[in-house]
C-alpha cells in the first residue's frame, strides 16, 4: 500500500459538531411517530410477563450478569426501563432510537478511521464517506424492524457493542504504529475486550468481531511489520477460542439453540442452500432497495441441491465478490466482507425458527451502507447528477422508513399488512387472529385461525387461540376440547395446561381440573393467577390446606390480590374458625375498601356471631351499592330489629 498521510482526514471540530447535530436530528425525525407503538408478538414474554426484568434490585440475584447465553445484558437494560418506567412503551421505545443514532454516531468516527487504509489516490473522493455511510445506515427502511420493534434491541445492541469494540481495536494499533507504548494504550484492548464481553450477553452475533480483528491487522499492516501485531493476534484468536470452549462447556454443543425446537428439527445442509438464497434474494435486495417489507417473509426450504434458487444466488454472490475483488477500493472490499462474515452466525449451518427476518441485517447493513456511500461517492466526479442522487436517496430512504414505522402502530395493522405480504404462512394468520382478539374481533380472529389451521393443521397455536374465543363467549366446553386438542398435539406451555384446567373449573369439575392446574404451576410458579385458581379448585374439594397454602402463595406474589385474601377468610369461615376469619377479611377490606363481597362476608359473619352493631354498617354498604338484593335488606332489618331488642 502507499504510505498515507494522515493530515488530509483531520476534520475540523465543528465539522464533526455539525455532522454530529445532523445524525442526531435525523435519527430522532425518522422515528419520532414510534415512540408510542405498542409491544408486540415476542414483547410479551421477552418483557411483559418477563419475571426476572421487573425488580432491579434483585437482577444480579436472579439473572446475574455474568449468566451471558441467557441475554443478561440484554436483560438488563429491559430491567432498567421497567424500573424507570414499568410497561409504559415510552421508555422502551426512546432507548431503542438512542441506540441506533448511538450506532449512526460510531459509525460515522470508525470510518473516519478506516479511511486512512485507502488507496491515497481515492481518499479525496470519499473525505464525505463517514456522514453518508452513517446517514444511509440511519434512513435505511429496513432498519425499522430492529429500532421499532423492542425485542429487537439486541441486534441495536449487540451492534453498537461490535462496532465500539472495533473501533478501539482501530485506534490501539495505530497509536501501536505510531511507535507509543506502555500503559498509557492499555484501556484500549481492554475497552475492546469489555465490549465484545457485554456483546455477548446481548446476542451471538458479536462472535465474528475476533475475525474482523484479524483482517483489520492483516489489511493495515505491510507484510513487513505485520510480525509487530502477532501478540495482538494471538490474543484475538485466543479470545475467540476461549469462547467458543466456554460455549461449549455451558451449552453442551456448539451449533445447537436449546431455546429454539428449530435446531434440531431442520436439516442443516438445506437450512445452508436456504440461507445462501436468502442472503441475496431479500437481505441484499432489500438493504438496497427496501420496499414490500416484510415482518414475517414466507421463506421456505430449498428442495435439494438441485434446486434452481440456491445456486443462482451462489452465482449472484460469485459475480459480486469478483467485481469487489477487482476494483480498486480496499474499503468497499472491507464493506462486502463485513457484510458476509456479520450474516454468518444466523445464515449458516445452525437452523433458526425463522428463515428469515429483517432484523438481522442490521450489523451486516452496516457494510451495505458503506459500501453504497462508497460507490455513490466515486460516481460523483463523473457525473454531477450523482450528488443529486445520493440525496433523493437519503429522502426516499427517510420517507420510506416513516411510512413503514407506521405499520407499527397497533397490532392489528402490523399483522394485517404481514399476511398481505405472505397469504400462505399460517404463522402470519394465527399472530392477526390474535390481534383480533385483543380487540375483540372475534368473528375477524375466529376466521383468522381457521385459515392459520388450513394452512397448517398440526399447529397448536391456533387450537389455543380458538380456545379463547370460546372463553370469551363463555362456551366452556368448547374451549375445554380446543385447549384438549393442542395439549395432545404437543403444546407444552404452561398457559395451555393452566385454560385446559380453568375450564374444567368453569364446568364445575375440580378433580379433573387438579393435575392440569398443578402442571401450569410447575412449569410458571411465578404467575400469581396459576395459583390462585389452583387454590379456588382445592377449595371446591374443601382440601383447605392445600388451599390456603396456594392463597398464601399468591399474597407472596401479589400482596395486593384481594380475591386470594378474601378467600382465606372464607376458609376459616367454612371451618368455623370465626375470629380468623374475621381477620382476613379486614385484611381484604383495607386493600379494597369498595368490594361489596368482602362486606357481604363480614355483614354475614358478625351476624352469625350477633354482633348486630357491627354487621349493620356492611349490610347498609351492601344495600346501597346493591338495592335489588333482598336477603341483604331482609338481614339488615333483622339485625337493626335485634340490636333495638338488645339495646332495650
Amino acid at each position: 500500500m502507499q504510505p498515507v498521510n494522515h493530515a488530509v482526514y483531520k476534520f475540523a471540530l465543528s465539522d464533526r459538531l455539525k455532522a454530529l447535530a445532523l445524525l442526531c436530528f435525523c435519527g430522532i425525525a425518522v422515528f419520532f411517530a414510534t415512540m408510542q407503538s405498542p409491544f408486540l408478538y415476542d414483547d410479551a414474554h421477552a418483557i411483559q410477563d418477563n419475571p426476572y426484568i421487573k425488580n432491579l434490585s434483585d437482577f444480579q440475584q436472579s439473572v446475574g450478569i455474568q449468566n451471558i447465553f441467557n441475554r443478561s445484558v440484554l436483560l438488563l437494560t429491559f430491567s432498567v426501563n421497567h424500573a424507570l418506567g414499568q410497561l409504559d412503551v415510552f421508555g422502551y421505545h426512546l432507548f431503542n432510537i438512542l441506540l441506533h443514532i448511538c450506532v449512526g454516531i460510531v459509525l460515522y468516527f470508525l470510518v473516519a478511521e478506516l479511511l486512512t487504509l485507502e488507496h491515497s489516490s481515492l481518499q479525496p473522493q470519499l473525505n464525505k464517506l463517514p456522514l453518508v455511510a452513517s446517514l444511509i445506515h440511519l434512513f435505511n427502511p429496513v432498519t425499522v424492524e430492529s429500532v421499532t420493534y423492542i425485542s429487537s434491541r439486541s441486534s441495536l445492541l449487540a451492534t453498537l457493542f461490535y462496532i465500539l469494540s472495533f473501533y478501539f481495536l482501530v485506534r490501539y494499533s495505530k497509536k501501536l504504529e505510531n511507535r507509543r507504548k506502555g500503559l498509557s494504550l492499555l484501556h484500549y484492548p481492554l475497552l475492546a475486550f469489555l465490549l465484545f464481553l457485554l456483546g455477548l450477553g446481548v446476542k451471538e452475533i458479536i462472535v465474528t468481531l475476533p475475525i474482523m480483528g484479524v483482517l483489520y491487522l492483516w489489511i493495515q499492516s505491510p507484510a513487513q511489520n505485520f510480525h509487530k501485531f502477532l501478540p495482538e493476534l494471538a490474543g484475538i484468536l485466543i479470545l475467540l477460542l476461549g469462547y467458543l470452549l466456554y460455549r461449549y462447556v455451558e451449552m453442551g454443543s456448539l451449533l445447537v439453540i436449546k431455546t429454539d425446537p428449530s435446531s434440531h428439527l431442520v436439516d442443516r445442509g438445506l437450512y445452508f442452500l436456504t440461507q445462501i438464497k436468502v442472503v441475496i434474494s431479500y437481505y441484499f435486495l432489500k438493504l438496497l432497495f427496501p420496499i414490500n417489507l416484510n415482518f414475517e417473509p414466507d421463506i421456505r426450504l430449498v428442495s435439494g441441491l438441485t434446486d434452481w434458487e440456491w445456486i443462482a444466488a451462489l452465482a449472484t454472490m460469485a459475480c459480486l465478490a469478483c467485481a469487489v475483488f477487482y476494483q480498486k477500493s480496499v474499503l468497499l472490499k472491507g464493506a462486502f466482507f463485513w457484510a458476509l462474515l456479520a450474516i454468518l452466525p444466523t445464515s449458516s449451518i445452525i437452523p433458526l425458527k425463522q428463515f428469515a427476518i429483517e432484523h438481522r441485517t442490521y450489523l451486516p447493513g452496516i457494510g451495505i451502507s458503506v459500501g453504497m456511500g462508497i460507490l455513490f461517492l466515486r460516481a460523483m466526479p463523473l457525473a454531477i447528477r450523482v450528488r443529486h442522487a445520493l440525496v433523493f436517496l437519503l429522502v426516499i430512504f427517510g420517507f420510506l422508513a416513516m411510512l413503514r414505522s407506521l405499520d407499527y402502530r397497533t397490532e392489528v395493522l402490523l399483522w394485517e399488512d404481514t399476511v398481505a405480504k405472505s397469504p400462505y404462512k399460517s404463522m402470519a394468520h394465527n399472530n392477526l387472529g390474535t390481534a383480533y382478539l385483543s380487540e375483540k374481533r372475534l368473528d375477524e380472529a375466529r376466521k383468522s385461525f381457521e385459515v392459520s389451521l388450513a394452512l397448517s393443521p398440526s399447529s397448536t397455536n391456533p387450537y389455543i387461540n380458538l380456545g379463547h374465543v370460546h372463553i370469551r363467549n363463555e362456551e366452556w366446553d368448547k374451549a375445554r376440547l380446543k385447549f384438549d386438542l393442542a395439549l395432545k398435539l404437543g403444546a407444552s406451555r404452561s398457559q395451555v395446561f393452566f385454560n385446559s384446567g380453568l375450564m374444567r373449573l368453569r364446568l364445575n369439575k375440580p378433580d379433573e381440573a387438579l393435575p392440569f392446574l398443578l402442571k401450569a404451576v410447575e412449569l410458571k410458579s411465578h404467575r400469581s393467577l396459576y395459583h390462585y385458581e389452583l387454590g379456588n379448585a382445592y377449595r371446591k374439594l374443601k382440601q383447605y390446606d392445600s388451599a390456603l397454602h396456594a392463597y398464601k402463595r399468591v399474597i407472596e406474589l401479589e400482596p395486593d390480590h384481594v380475591e386470594a385474601q378474601n378467600n382465606i377468610g372464607v376458609i376459616f369461615w367454612n371451618l368455623k374458625i370465626l375470629d380468623k376469619a374475621e381477620i382476613e377479611f379486614k385484611k381484604a377490606l383495607q386493600l379494597d375498601g369498595d368490594k361489596i363481597t368482602i362486606h357481604s362476608n363480614l355483614a354475614n359473619l358478625y351476624v352469625a356471631q350477633k354482633r348486630f352493631d357491627k354487621a349493620i354498617p356492611h349490610l347498609k354498604t351492601v344495600t346501597a351499592q346493591r338495592p335489588d338484593d333482598l336477603r341483604a335488606k331482609n338481614l339488615l332489618h333483622i339485625a337493626e330489629v335485634l340490636q333495638q331488642t338488645k339495646a332495650k
